[in-house]
């Protein structure tokens, strides 16, 4: 297996923790004087986050509207009172200072770039997306980074896929394995390019109670990942 497509956000990233920083420092700039912040505003904006990219991972919205979207309805939800774009941006803003990786990422890509090209697929935004990856340490390791904004698809749409194929020099399909947290995003967008997959599902993972179809293999932990790549 020459090829590693991974994921981003909930596979090396963690995005639970980048995000609950980012909503508050947004928060605090753009509605403390309306309502102070509480757990449930963010469990508000949450939901609404991710009804946004369900949407989106079915095709009934474009990149630019999941983003204006869970605003306005969080803005309806919540009560508060503001302008979307204007704290889309503040968010993205603060999201771009953030980058946790999660305990062994980092460790795990390092020892899998001295054996494989390794590659990050992600649906995440150009403007964050790039520089939470270096302050995470992780973006060292990878190749190139394809961000479905630049790509103007994203997953799990055939048509991502054959452009990142497209655009990896000597790809293969068959030395290729998408490596991801998502049954919607990761597994279905490999069944989609015809790839292998590991679904990564360690325990207590936010898919834990959802099925992924069609994956090729399962890991519960970054060793497993490791097991399953040296056996293939």
């Amino acid at each position: 297996m020459r090829f590693l497509l991974f994921d981003a956000d909930y596979t090396l990233l963690d995005f639970p923790a980048d995000m609950v920083r980012s909503f508050k420092i947004m928060y605090d700039a753009c509605f403390s004087g309306q309502r102070p912040y509480s757990k449930e505003l963010l469990d508000c904006y949450d939901a609404c986050n991710n009804r946004a990219w369900d949407r989106f991972e079915r095709g009934e919205c474009t990149k630019q509207e999941l983003y204006i979207t869970r605003f306005v309805e969080f803005l309806s939800e919540s009560g508060l009172s503001g302008d979307p774009e204007v704290v889309n941006e503040r968010y993205f803003t603060a999201l771009a200072e953030t980058g946790t990786a999660y305990p062994g990422a980092v460790e795990l890509v390092k020892g899998l770039s001295f054996t494989h090209q390794l590659y990050i697929i992600t649906n995440g935004n150009v403007v964050s997306q790039f520089p939470r990856l270096r302050h995470s340490g992780l973006a060292q390791y990878f190749k190139e980074v394809f961000v479905s904004e630049a790509v103007g698809v994203g997953k799990p749409d055939k048509r991502y896929f054959d452009y990142v194929a497209g655009h990896i020099p000597g790809f293969t399909p068959d030395e290729a394995v998408v490596i991801g947290d998502s049954p919607s995003s990761d597994i279905q967008g490999a069944v989609n390019a015809g790839l292998r997959s590991i679904w990564y599902d360690p325990p207590g993972a936010w898919t834990r109670e959802r099925s992924a179809p069609g994956y090729t293999w399962r890991a519960e932990s970054y060793e497993d990942i490791r097991e399953i790549l040296r056996n293939v």
